[in-house]
């Protein structure tokens, strides 16, 4: 697919349509490149040592940050060796209006970008709700809850 092309999945409601994102986070250009990269680095290179450090724990932020490090990762990597991140996923929904915001459907992203927002939204729910010191659910039997680490 060329940029700008789409392809109805779903009628209009889904289609893949391909975006090439420079400067931004789910096709928002909020950011030069340069900059954006700037953040990037330090943020997942912190992760990782944070949820490194934490580990074999069984909070909330340990079992979603590996979500959010993943896709952090995932788009970091695409702007350090493209230059762009590509974005295909294009939701349509209900039209949104709060004074001259107007928004009639969702901006294009990709995979690591629904995995960022996400687990964020769930952390952020967790977080008012006072439950994020609250350990996760358990781990599926056989799983390991140190990855292997002793």
């Amino acid at each position: 697919m060329a940029p700008g092309d789409s392809i109805p999945v779903l009628g209009d409601i889904f289609r893949l349509t391909h975006v090439e994102n420079r400067a931004g986070v789910m096709g928002i250009s909020i950011l030069p490149l340069w900059l954006l990269t700037l953040i990037s680095l330090p943020a997942v290179a912190y992760m990782l040592f944070w949820l490194w450090r934490r580990l074999p724990a069984q909070g909330w932020m340990e079992r979603l940050l590996p979500w959010i490090l993943g896709g952090a990762a995932g788009n970091l990597w695409d702007r350090v060796t493209r230059r762009r991140v590509t974005d295909m996923f294009d939701v349509d929904i209900p039209d949104i209006a709060l004074g001259s915001f107007q928004l009639e459907r969702w901006w294009v992203f990709n995979l690591a970008d629904s995995y960022i927002f996400v687990c964020m939204i769930i952390l952020l729910v967790l977080g008012f709700t006072g439950r994020l010191d609250e350990p996760a659910a358990p781990l599926p039997a056989g799983a390991e809850a140190d990855g292997g680490r002793e």
